[in-house]
Parts: C-alpha cells; sequence; structure tokens
C-alpha cells in the first residue's frame, strides 16, 4: 500500500476526501451525537480527532460497533496529540441518517505523537 498522505489541517478534507490518510490531531472522546441535542450524562465513548483549524474527523462511522472505543485508548489518548491512519470521507458514510461529518474507516492503531 503507498503511504498516506498527511492530514493535519481541515482545510484539506475536500481535497483528500477517499483517500488512505494519516490523520494527525487532538484526540477528544465525545458522546453519540443525537438529534436534538446530547443529553447529559451519556458516555464519551466515541472519539474525534480535531484537526488545526477546529473540524472534527470522527474516528469511524457512528453507526458501526468499530466507533465505540476502547477504555484503555479513551485514557491514554484523551486530549493528546495523536496520530492514525484511515481513508478519509468529507461526509460520513451511514446506514440511514448521519452526522454530516467527516470521517475516518478502517481506522489503524491510534498512536501518540511525541
Amino acid at each position: 500500500m503507498a503511504t498516506p498522505t498527511l492530514l493535519d489541517c481541515s482545510d484539506d478534507i475536500a481535497r483528500l476526501d477517499g483517500q488512505h490518510v494519516l490523520a494527525r490531531g487532538i484526540y477528544r472522546a465525545r458522546p453519540m451525537p443525537v438529534q436534538g441535542g446530547t443529553p447529559a450524562g451519556r458516555p464519551a465513548d466515541r472519539a474525534a480527532l480535531e484537526l488545526a483549524g477546529g473540524v472534527d474527523v470522527w474516528l469511524e462511522p457512528l453507526d458501526l460497533p468499530q466507533s465505540r472505543r476502547t477504555d484503555d485508548e479513551l485514557r491514554r489518548c484523551a486530549d493528546r496529540r495523536v496520530q492514525v491512519t484511515g481513508t478519509l470521507h468529507a461526509l460520513m458514510p451511514a446506514r440511514g441518517q448521519g452526522l454530516m461529518a467527516p470521517c475516518l474507516t478502517d481506522t489503524g492503531t491510534v498512536e501518540l505523537v511525541p
């Protein structure tokens, strides 16, 4: 497989749509968003990378089981700079209604960036 293209700025999302990327950003634990607002107390068991420019790129489509991150990953990476490979989608693929946001699919291991 070819070397992935670096994605670290929100300005590059449209240009890199559909490509294999190495995404770098700040790991943010997030609750599963729901229409009408996320109720208080909902667990923050999903994650997104906050890119330069402030856009969140979700790790896996939210309607897939792999979007739920492990407790270990959530603790180890929370609010830290990380990188992960995956296929970038400018709009999250979804079965039925979904969040209109970018995401990565087929993600690799989330690694801390020194």
